[in-house]
């Protein structure tokens, strides 16, 4: 396979779980997933160089490290569009937000699931946060948690994130790692700090 050899880290195939795909291993440089029928094929690897040509049967492409503006050139001209910038932000459970008060109106529940364990936040009664965590030999990967119109959007949030720091921290886990949007990775909480990018394109 042409393009940069670069083996990937350990939680790039728990992403893969953390959004119920099923991933496969073409070598360790490149994860490719499906959803649970098989579809949507998915690639997620370092950014490659000039020569690499994504599969045919591929739907997206996640590349992490910084961007390489020729490659971009060059997937742009083969008929892929950026989508989003996202950021693998690191943090230790001790250093991080592991208690937020809600509402009396709130609540917070947790479920282990086969995968990962989820965590939601209720306001009377109706869902306004949820969020995964996959659980790996030193750490936990989490996703930016889902919002439903919560009243407090940054509250609701933080208690997810929250909620799975101390979890982390009573498994012993010595890292916590949490894939953000832009904009939350932009506003850094006491205790975190970025690790990697990941740029997401989709197949016109």
């Amino acid at each position: 396979m042409s393009g940069t050899a670069r083996a990937l880290p350990g939680w790039a195939s728990d992403y893969a779980l953390l959004r119920d795909r099923i991933a496969s291993f073409p070598n360790q440089q490149e994860i490719r997933s499906v959803n649970q029928s098989g579809e949507d094929v998915e690639i997620l690897r370092y950014w490659p160089d000039e020569s690499w040509s994504a599969p045919a049967d591929a739907q997206r492409l996640i590349f992490l490290g910084p961007a390489s503006s020729s490659v971009s050139a060059k997937l742009e001209n083969d008929g892929w569009t950026q989508t989003a910038t996202m950021h693998l932000l690191a943090g230790k459970p001790d250093d991080v937000e592991q208690v937020v008060q809600l509402p009396d109106t709130s609540g917070l529940f947790e479920a282990p699931m086969d995968n990962y364990d989820v965590v939601e936040v209720t306001d009377f009664d109706r869902p306004v946060a949820r969020g995964r965590m996959h659980f790996g030999a030193t750490y936990g990967l989490l996703h930016d948690p889902d919002l439903f119109s919560p009243s407090n959007p940054d509250v609701a949030r933080r208690a997810v994130l929250a909620n799975f720091a101390g979890s982390a921290y009573s498994h012993g886990l010595p890292w916590l790692l949490l894939v953000a949007t832009e904009e939350h990775a932009a506003q850094l909480p006491a205790g975190w700090s970025k690790a990697t990018e990941l740029t997401f394109w989709q197949h016109n």
